[in-house]
Formats: structure tokens, sequence, C-alpha cells
């Protein structure tokens, strides 16, 4: 059979015979499964300290509480593991032929791993305890199939990194830069170039006359749309560009897009309240205008995206 029928035969395999086929491939599966269900049961069980969140220390149980919460904004989290598996889908290919057998350094970096998630539960920071499930789980790939099987899932594992919930007390000092940031642009827009009296009083913006006011709180900061925005960038400047810089340019248009996309959301906020007079106003467009932000967010990555991207080549006359 030439290069061309296996081509076709593949690409008219369903998605059930191609994971056969590609599971087929994979040697010491069944050492692999142990030593995964091993992990897992030891952040099961003795994944953090016991507390209201986790009364039976379960590591996956605060993960999800976390997630949960609206006032950490992480339920992006619950989404993760799911691109991570469809991005290692995505290099199958890749992965299948990188398998080389065990590797045996990789014990040392499982070791490393134990190491951080004893430290986590002693200094109750289940955080430290989730770099260590994500990167041991890595490590593990590695260990029993090869230096060069670790290499090439990197980068799925690598993106578990945006799971990470980084709301609540945890975020307070690292979002009041951005929401001072935020509440003075929008001051600035609404006064100088809106003729809107606003008075800014730290983070929170009020209308002279007392009919509205509006604090630009931790979780209006713009770290929620930051790091989903910079998680939907990196993955996609991964997979559709080749070149380092290329990626980096990308990469980089996260942070001013989000400060941008906040303020304009602010702005809108600061808009409707002025103009109906009323708090109902702005808090109804402080609910449903993060949509359209995002969507102007998105429509910027997609057109950088375009312009960065990897030209075809040319195609001679």
């Amino acid at each position: 059979m030439d290069a061309t029928a296996r081509i076709e035969t593949r690409s008219s395999e369903g998605f059930a015979q191609e994971f056969q086929r590609f599971w087929n491939t994979l040697p010491d599966k069944a050492v692999f499964g142990v030593l995964l269900a091993g992990w897992i049961l030891l952040f099961q069980f003795l994944g953090c300290t016991p507390t209201w969140l986790s009364p039976t220390g379960s590591l996956f149980k605060w993960m999800y509480v976390k997630w949960d919460d609206p006032s950490y904004d992480a339920s992006h989290g619950k989404l993760i593991p799911w691109v991570v598996l469809a991005l290692l889908w995505a290099r199958r290919e890749r992965l299948a032929r990188s398998v080389a057998g065990v590797w045996w350094p990789g014990l040392l970096a499982l070791a490393f791993a134990l190491a951080v998630h004893i430290a986590g539960f002693v200094v109750q920071q289940p955080r430290l305890s989730m770099v260590a499930l994500f990167f041991g789980v890595w490590v593990l790939v590695g260990l029993v199939w090869g230096r060069e099987t670790l290499k090439a899932s990197f980068f799925p594992f690598f993106v578990f990194a945006f799971c990470m919930p980084m709301g609540g007390t945890f975020a307070q000092g690292l979002t009041l830069p951005l929401r001072l940031f935020a509440a003075k642009v929008t001051a600035f827009i609404s006064t100088q170039l809106l003729d809107i009296s606003v008075i800014r009083n730290g983070t929170v913006l009020l209308d002279p006359s007392g009919r509205w006011h509006y604090e630009v709180a931790a979780k209006c900061s713009g770290i929620r749309s930051f790091l989903a925005l910079l998680a939907i960038t990196t993955i996609f400047s991964v997979l559709t560009m080749k070149r380092l810089w290329k990626r980096a340019i990308l990469i980089a248009l996260t942070l001013p897009l989000a400060l941008v996309c906040n303020v304009m959301r602010l702005t809108t906020i600061i808009l409707a309240a002025n103009a109906f007079k009323s708090q109902a106003a702005g808090s109804f467009v402080d609910d449903w205008f993060g949509y359209v932000t995002y969507g102007v967010a998105m429509a910027c990555v997609l057109l950088a995206g375009r312009w960065l991207g990897d030209k075809p080549p040319a195609v001679p006359p």
C-alpha cells in the first residue's frame, strides 16, 4: 500500500478506529495506567490539608470548589483538562513516533514532583500541589515512553497552568495595580473626552449627584479576561505559527488587549448609568457587555494571527 493509499485509509477512519490504531501503537500501557492510578489516588486522599473546602483532603475536590466559586472567576479551569486531551490527540502521530521505552531519569523528576507536593501539603498551599500533580503526570509520560515523548507532550501539559485558580484573596495584591489603572483611565475618558462628571476615589467611580457609583473590584480588574485571553492566544499561536518571535508578539498582545477591553467595558457602564440616570442601567451593562469585549478581543487576536501567520509558499506560474 503506497503513502497516498495510507493517507486515504486514515482519513476515512472514524474516531473510534483511529483511536484504537493509535492506542495499539503504545507499549507498556498497563504500566502507565498503574502508575497514573497510584499518582491520582495520592492526590485524591492526601492531596491537601483537610478543610471545609475539602474535608477528605482531596485536591480534586479543592480544585473543583475553587473553579465553581464565582469570586474566583476560574470556571474555565473545568475545560482545561479537555483542552489538554484535545492537544494530545492533535499530536498523536508525533507522540507515537517518539516512543522509545523507559527513561529512568524520570524517577528523579517524579521524586521532585513528590517533594513539591509534600511542601504544598505541609504549608497548606494547594496550588503547589496542583503544580506537582500535573508535573508528575507529565513526568510519568516520559518515564514510561521516553525523553522524546516527554518533549513532544510538553506544550499540552503546560496548558494545565491556565486552570490554576488565581482569584479571591490570593489575587488581591496582583489586581490592585490593574484596578487603579482601569479606574484612572475610565475617569479620564469620561471627564475629558465624554464630558461626563465622574469623581474617582481610589478604585471607586462616583457620580457627583449620587445617582450611581461603581467600584472596580478585584473581579473587575481585567485579570479574568487576561488569563482567559492568555490561554487562547498561547494555544492559538503554538498551533498556527512556527516562529518563536511571532508567537511572542501575539502572546504579548494579551495584556494591552485585556486592559483596553476592560476600560471599554467600564466606560460603557458609566455611559449607560449617566444616560439613564440609574445604577441599574450600569449594572445591566456590567452583567452583559463583557461578552462584547471578549468578542472584540478575539477579533483582534484573529486579525493579528492572520497578519503574523505563516504564509504559504508562492505557487510558480
